[in-house]
């Protein structure tokens, strides 16, 4: 198998092909459950990898299925799938986004219905076939196509009126569902109906108005949560008796301050706790927050971002290690306060601060040796990893380690280059995949 890319040099086409070739020959050798979970469950997997698995594993269901699904399936790979008697090898055609118009044509009239409905979910099903699909006989079918943000107006309007209850839920849980059809779908009788309107974006703030006193509990808590909510509605949100609508106005970010102190002070810990976490409440409110007697309320202070360093630095020392935690895994915790969390002897805190994007680069490097593989995983999948760490983690004991070391965007296609002709097979094949994906 050949591949010329078109701009690269025909050294670098020649690199691409050697690449290719090592993958045919040292296939017959290696482990292939491994190396096949590893290539079909990534979705950087290159389509000329895709290619040979299929040519090797034609009478191979489990493959045919996994090939089926995946994003960079070239297209005439997915033509062949599309012919399979395999149901699920066709179903997953079907919903693969990367799937040709004119086979998802074919397949809106398979006889298999769920072969149909996920042709109607797939949002590059061209409108001329969904507005077919939408008068489909099977309810399922017209669920797929309420649920398509690709479907047109009048097939959401139409739709709006379906007789079942889960074609109705499916377009209002549409998130290109225009404010007219869902205004129209917040008197429906169904509550499942209105409380997913109440969370739509796209809702009107007089929809809303009226929905903050729906008798439906769930469906006034989703409109204390929707940003969409008048600042009218917010007095008697707060004071509502119900426990979850009053959380939802400590959560909501478009909560005047005035309303998140006032709950700042509720006697239920949870909507406390929801406060702590809202980024839009004041210092003021944080300041309050963070000396609260309950453990979760000050966890939540030291995990919002727009918690000052003062307080990050006071709430690391907390009796709560939960709290520690949290401030271990904030970006905007201060350097010194995370070099003093990274020597913690508990395994948790030094996790939370090897993930942290706002780690300093020695604290990294440092953790890259910590002797948790926990804390190592997350030096390796942290994106501001440095690379002497992650070619150290390359040779990890444990290949949870070493895969994500060899998947980082730090690593450089020079570093990878050294590391192709590595001795363990699994660490070859991910370097290798990366270097073709990295040049496709």
């Amino acid at each position: 198998m050949k591949t010329y890319i078109e701009g690269e040099t025909d050294v670098e086409n020649n690199y691409l092909n050697d690449v290719i070739s090592s993958y045919s020959f040292d296939y017959k050798y290696a482990g292939w459950n491994e190396i096949n979970e590893d290539l079909l469950q990534d979705e950087n997997t290159p389509p000329e990898i895709l290619d040979k698995l299929y040519e090797d594993n034609k009478t191979n269901p489990r493959i045919l299925r996994g090939l089926s699904a995946h994003p960079r399936a070239s297209k005439a790979l997915l033509k062949a799938l599309s012919n399979d008697v395999n149901d699920a090898v066709r179903w997953g055609v079907a919903d693969n986004s990367a799937t040709d118009p004119d086979i998802l044509e074919v397949l809106s009239i398979d006889n298999v219905p769920i072969i149909r409905y996920r042709v109607a979910k797939n949002k590059h099903t061209p409108v001329r076939i969904l507005e077919k699909l939408a008068s489909d006989e099977n309810t399922m079918i017209r669920e797929g196509v309420a649920s398509n943000e690709n479907a047109p107006t009048e097939v959401l309007m139409k739709l709006s009126g379906d007789p079942d209850d889960s074609v109705r839920l499916a377009v209002a849980e549409n998130k290109a569902t225009m404010a007219d059809i869902l205004e129209k779908l917040a008197s429906d009788p169904k509550d499942d109906v209105r409380t997913v309107i109440a969370a739509s974006p796209n809702v009107a703030g007089s929809t809303l108005m009226t929905l903050a006193k729906d008798r439906d509990i769930e469906v006034r808590e989703k409109v204390a949560r929707n940003n969409n909510t008048p600042m009218a509605a917010f007095e008697e949100l707060a004071e509502d008796p119900e426990t979850t609508v009053r959380e939802g106005v400590g959560w909501n970010k478009v909560t005047p301050n005035e309303y998140l102190e006032r709950l700042a002070r509720d006697r239920k810990q949870s909507i406390r706790t929801c406060v702590a976490k809202n980024p839009c409440a004041s210092a003021d409110i944080l300041e309050l927050l963070s000396a609260d007697g309950d453990a979760y309320v000050r966890k939540a202070v030291a995990k919002n971002e727009t918690t000052s360093e003062a307080l990050l630095t006071r709430l690391s020392k907390d009796e709560d290690w939960r709290v520690c935690e949290s401030v271990a895994g904030n970006p905007n915790a201060p350097e010194n306060v995370l070099e003093f969390l990274a020597t913690n002897s508990d395994t948790y805190l030094r996790k939370a601060v090897a993930s942290n994007k706002g780690a300093p680069t020695r604290v990294l490097l440092s953790l890259s040796d910590d002797r948790d593989w926990m804390v190592r995983e997350n030096v390796a999948r942290n994106p501001n990893a440095p690379v002497e760490a992650l070619l150290k983690l390359v040779d990890d004991p444990d290949w949870r380690v070493a895969k994500l070391a060899v998947k980082n965007p730090n690593m450089s296609s020079e570093n990878l280059k050294n590391l192709a002709n590595h001795t363990n097979y699994r660490i070859r094949y991910k370097v290798r995949v990366e270097l073709l994906r990295n040049k496709v």
